[in-house]
C-alpha cells in the first residue's frame, strides 16, 4: 500500500469511479454471456466480480480510515450505476469521473 501522502482523495475517487465503471460493464456482461456461457463458465465471471466487490469493500475501508471525517455521502465513490441519476454530490462526482475514464479508452494515442 502506498503512504498516506500518496492515497490523495483525488486517487480514491478515480479508483472508485474506474471501479464503478468495471462493475457497470460487467453487470452487462454477465447478462449478455449468460446464453453463450456454459454455466461453469459464468460462475467463473461470478467469482471475478465477486472478487472485484471485496476490493471495492477495502478500498472504501482505506479510504475512511485514511478519511475519517468523510461525510456518509462517500459511501457512494466505490457504490452505484453509473447509469443512474446521481444520489448526491459526490455521486454526481463519480459518474463524470466515470464517463471520462470511458471517454479516455477511445481517445488514447496509438487507438
Amino acid at each position: 500500500m502506498r503512504s498516506k501522502q500518496a492515497r490523495t482523495m483525488e486517487r480514491y475517487m478515480k479508483a472508485g469511479a474506474e471501479m464503478r465503471l468495471l462493475k457497470s460493464l460487467s453487470a452487462r456482461l454477465i447478462t449478455d454471456t449468460g446464453s453463450i456461457l456454459l454455466k461453469t463458465e459464468q460462475d467463473k465471471l461470478m467469482r471475478a466480480m465477486d472478487k472485484v466487490r471485496q476490493l471495492c469493500s477495502l478500498a472504501e475501508e482505506n479510504m475512511f480510515k485514511d478519511y475519517p471525517d468523510l461525510s456518509k455521502d462517500y459511501i457512494d465513490v466505490f457504490y452505484g450505476d453509473v447509469a443512474n441519476e446521481p444520489r448526491n454530490e459526490v455521486d454526481k462526482k463519480i459518474i463524470e469521473m466515470a464517463k471520462e475514464v470511458s471517454d479516455g479508452l477511445f481517445t488514447r494515442k496509438g487507438n
